[in-house]
């Protein structure tokens, strides 16, 4: 009897243990899109569903997604061709698929008009602890150079991760930020990436492999489980 708990007890404390790496809670890699037949026009998100976890993606005022799969795009949101740089095991094998894009956009000034406007992602961060931000990027020469990420746990309040990154470099490179402890165990939280400095209206920037990381927290009957482990292995010595 002394064995069975002590083992039970040792399996839940290596399951605890397991679960201090970053687990992912919400993940989308936008592979479910259409390209465009016009050149240099952005494609179709056919669906901004999460791929993993339960979440959504929206766009700030004076955005639009692109609903035209064929000829002109109708909106300075959609897709081009994606990366599997940071892609969950079961898409690393796979050809990219697309990445949500953003374009600049001119409008009848000669201004790029979406400078300063919003991608926005969200999930529930309940039972999970240490909460980060990771996603894959790149862009044009002419895209947005000057990029935040933020976050709020009410949709009102917004608080800057890190520092500003420039989307321009050509090649996908990750970025990744730690989110502050009111991120932690939130009903809803939101994550904002406001795009700046682009210099021409086809210049775009992409953003793929969108995830947000957590540490699951342990249920309190798994505490109690480590906590008679080591009163086990204890009596087991004095024995």
């Amino acid at each position: 009897m002394k064995t069975s708990v002590l083992a039970l007890a040792i399996t839940a404390g290596a399951a605890i243990c397991a679960s201090a790496n970053a687990d992912v809670i919400t993940y989308w890699n936008f592979n479910n899109s259409t390209g465009n037949s016009t050149a240099g026009q952005l494609g179709t998100l056919n669906s901004t569903a999460a791929n993993f976890g339960t979440g959504t993606v929206s766009v700030g005022p004076g955005l639009a997604f692109n609903t035209n799969s064929a000829g002109t795009a109708n909106g300075a949101v959609g897709t081009f061709t994606g990366t599997t740089l940071s892609a969950m095991p079961a898409d690393s094998g796979v050809t990219p698929g697309g990445a949500l894009a953003v374009q600049g956009n001119l409008g009848g000034s000669g201004t790029v008009t979406n400078n300063g406007k919003y991608v926005q992602f969200s999930t529930s961060t309940i039972g999970y602890t240490g909460i980060s931000f990771l996603f894959d990027t790149r862009g044009t020469g002419t895209g947005f150079s000057n990029n935040q990420v933020s976050w709020s746990n009410d949709g009102v309040n917004f608080f800057n991760a890190g520092a500003a990154y420039s989307g321009t470099p050509t090649t996908f490179f990750t970025v990744t930020r730690a989110l502050g402890a009111g991120a932690d165990g939130a009903a809803t939280l939101f994550v904002r990436i406001t795009l700046d400095g682009a210099t021409g209206g086809g210049g775009n920037n992409r953003i793929d492999n969108v995830q947000f990381l957590g540490t699951a927290i342990p249920a309190p009957g798994s505490v109690a489980l480590i906590g008679l482990a080591g009163l086990v292995a204890g009596r087991r010595r004095r024995n």
